[in-house]
């Protein structure tokens, strides 16, 4: 185990998710191709903390982890691999994590309809949210968002998505929500596609988080290229 710098991590690394994911982290260590962040974002909304991300193979991972539970490194939440969950220390154990993929997608960019447009009133998209999405990681006035896209059905906005602009010139999907009455009819599909679309220019990277046991979503994203780079178990630490 050594800790590295965040910066050096990022320059030596082939991981997709710490090449492209803004990591914010304070400090890094390393065992191979192990790393555990400190400080490496968080759910919005969440209590102040120490949030750890955690990823690399279990047989290295493992070791790592504990050696640092050891030394008195404590996280508030944790973000791990799901196929290191079984190895976390008993003192970083998550009594209830969510699973969520971190997804990617290099292109073809997809077709995006025309229908889909950029949408600036704060108030229709938190509308829109407030019913379909409460708990979005985006909201009007999120930094990093370059855009919100969104359709309409008889002038109203019945779909919306934020695409934030990654550090590294990267796109992020956030936040996109079909309100529950429009579900079925292929607007998740091409807002999600037109958000790709414009998410792909630039370094040709696009990236989104989305839980496990959205199927459909999941499902859409996969017609659309993505694949699942990690799968996480993200959650706040028991005391």
């Amino acid at each position: 185990m050594r800790e590295v710098g965040v910066e050096e991590l990022v320059a030596t690394t082939d991981d997709p998710f710490l090449r492209h994911h803004p990591l914010r982290a304070r400090r890094a260590w390393r065992s191979g191709a192990a790393v555990v962040l400190d400080g490496a974002g968080g759910r919005p909304g969440a209590p102040p903390g120490r949030v750890f991300t955690a990823l690399g193979p279990p047989d290295l991972l493992g070791p790592l982890m504990h050696d640092l539970a050891a030394a008195g490194e404590q996280p508030l939440r944790l973000t791990v691999d799901v196929t290191a969950y079984d190895v976390v220390p008993a003192a970083w154990h998550q009594p209830a994590p969510h699973r969520w993929h971190w997804m990617l997608t290099r292109g073809p960019a997809p077709e995006a309809a025309a229908s889909v447009e950029e949408v600036t009133d704060p108030a229709e998209i938190d509308a829109v949210l407030d019913v379909a999405n409460p708990d979005s990681f985006a909201r009007p006035g999120t930094p990093g968002v370059e855009c919100w896209l969104g359709l309409r059905e008889a002038g109203a906005l019945v779909a919306v998505g934020a695409l934030v602009r990654q550090p590294d010139g990267s796109g992020h999907l956030r936040g996109v929500s079909v309100l529950p009455a429009y579900a079925g009819r292929g607007l998740g599909t091409a807002l999600s596609a037109a958000l790709t679309r414009r998410g792909l220019a630039g370094p040709g990277v696009c990236s989104l988080g989305v839980y496990v046991d959205n199927a459909p979503a999941v499902a859409i994203y996969g017609r659309l290229g993505y694949v699942a780079a990690h799968t996480f178990a993200s959650g706040t630490v028991s005391a």
